[in-house]
């Protein structure tokens, strides 16, 4: 058939309606006005259906005035090229049944035998009785294509999903039946944009079974519709259709409470604070009783030192204590992460991470100066020796300082207190004048061979015969 001729045909089906009727009887005369509310009339529920069987609706009309004296059904066709139903018997309703609820009505039909898309039927039923009373309701059938044993090609498209704004939304469809090509590709595709709900959209690779696009900026909650169409060998097409909901971008705003930390001293506790974080929609506005989430993480800090531990890291406000010995000036870096979703001990969420580092600078301890209050001493043969050390520079350090004594020359003697700040021991006995000589060093660690100390000083001891 010539396709001009096909689609006046198409047209001309789907503007005109099918009306089949019958009389039941005469409507008589009556000089009174018509009371159209005396007759009722119900009709079944809207109805979808999958499969090409015959079906029967059942129209039920009563009045209050009298018999009911004409009944029929109207069908028409409410999508655009659709074939009519097929089949079609009692519209006419010469056969009807009564109760003591009124009359009845029985249509019969049967579904399109060719469906290239889901189609919709208007089903109107209307009554008049005696006195020229009249009503009439109407219910809607639903054909899906898989009803009908068409040659066109049968489509399948992804499931109708949400997305956010900005998002690359990746469309896929697939036909099978028809009449496929035998080489090449089997078949042609071409996805479009059914209703864009009033947004501008742009397809990328939509002559393919695999298009994509971005997702639009909305401010409110917006659904779209995409249609696959699937064109077999003999142009013959089938189609289906995929709802995309975009939802407006949420974006949390990392905001700690300041990017620098500031100077604090070795042993502070400091507080990680991103209590202050807020979120804004696309267009700047900011959104309130929305979910955000938190994670506080170790970033950066002295060569091969352990990483600092956290406290209450996945909350907005964590803390930290750093080190009480530092020698010197060190920083630390510290990461907050903020997303609309539950973020991992790696940081990774199922929504985007923003991030914000926090530095803090940890001052170094004052330099140890080492001393003694009596550098040399000259003491009897047997006498009780004392040996002191002074840190003048580290009066008012709080962190503790380490000593440790040792012997340098003379006749060895028994140290008592090696490792304190104050070292004793008995004078030796000597004939003549003898020398000894003592070495304290001070250290913020123990001081040990591997770790002399940081400062040291030299004590004289002059051992004098009696």
């Amino acid at each position: 058939m010539n396709p001009k001729i096909r689609l006046a045909s198409i047209a001309l089906s789907t503007l005109s309606t099918l009306t089949l009727c019958a009389c039941g009887g005469s409507s008589g005369s009556s000089s009174a006005a018509a009371d159209n509310s005396a007759v009722s009339v119900t009709v079944p529920v809207p109805a979808t259906v999958s499969v090409g069987d015959p079906l029967s609706f059942t129209g039920k009309a009563a009045s209050s005035a009298g018999a009911i004296t004409k009944l029929y059904w109207q069908i028409e066709t409410l999508t655009l090229g659709a074939d009519s139903v097929t089949g079609v018997s009692n519209a006419d309703c010469k056969t009807v049944t009564t109760d003591s609820n009124g009359t009845n009505c029985v249509l019969s039909l049967t579904p399109p035998a060719k469906l290239i898309s889901d189609v919709t039927y208007k089903l109107s039923f209307f009554a008049v009785d005696a006195k020229g009373n009249q009503s009439n309701s109407f219910t809607t059938l639903k054909v899906l294509q898989a009803a009908s044993v068409t040659n066109n090609p049968s489509v399948k498209v992804g499931a109708d999903t949400t997305v956010t704004s900005g998002d690359k939304v990746s469309l896929s469809c697939s036909g099978s039946g028809g009449t496929p090509a035998t080489s090449g590709n089997a078949y042609a595709y071409q996805w479009v944009v059914s209703d864009a709900a009033g947004l501008t959209m742009s397809l990328t690779n939509p002559a393919t079974a695999t298009a994509s696009f971005v997702a639009p900026v909305v401010t409110q909650s917006t659904t779209v519709k995409l249609q696959c169409r699937v064109t077999d060998d003999k142009q013959r097409t089938g189609t289906a259709t995929q709802s995309i909901t975009i939802n407006p971008v949420v974006k949390p705003t990392v905001v700690a409470i300041s990017t620098s930390g500031g100077n604090v001293q070795p042993g502070a506790s400091a507080s990680l604070d991103g209590s202050k974080s807020t979120m804004y929609d696309v267009n700047g506005k900011e959104v309130t009783g929305q979910a955000m989430y938190f994670l506080w993480q170790y970033k950066s800090g002295p060569t091969g030192a352990t990483p600092l531990t956290i406290y209450n890291a996945g909350s907005s406000v964590a803390s930290v204590v750093f080190p009480a010995v530092v020698t010197t000036p060190t920083s630390y870096t510290f990461t907050l992460n903020v997303s609309t979703a539950p973020i991992a001990a790696d940081g990774s969420s199922a929504d985007p991470v923003k991030q914000r580092d926090v530095a803090f600078f940890v001052s170094a301890l004052p330099a140890i100066n080492v001393t003694s209050y009596n550098l040399v001493q000259s003491v009897n043969s047997g006498a009780s020796v004392q040996l002191k050390a002074e840190t003048p520079s580290n009066t008012n350090s709080t962190v503790p300082i380490y000593f440790g004594w040792t012997q340098i020359s003379g006749p060895t003697v028994a140290l008592a207190g090696s490792g304190s700040q104050i070292a004793a021991f008995f004078a030796p006995t000597v004939t003549a004048p003898t020398t000894l000589q003592f070495r304290v060093s001070a250290g913020y660690y123990p001081v040990t061979v591997a770790n002399p100390g940081s400062a040291s000083a030299d004590l004289i001891v002059q051992v004098l015969p009696n």
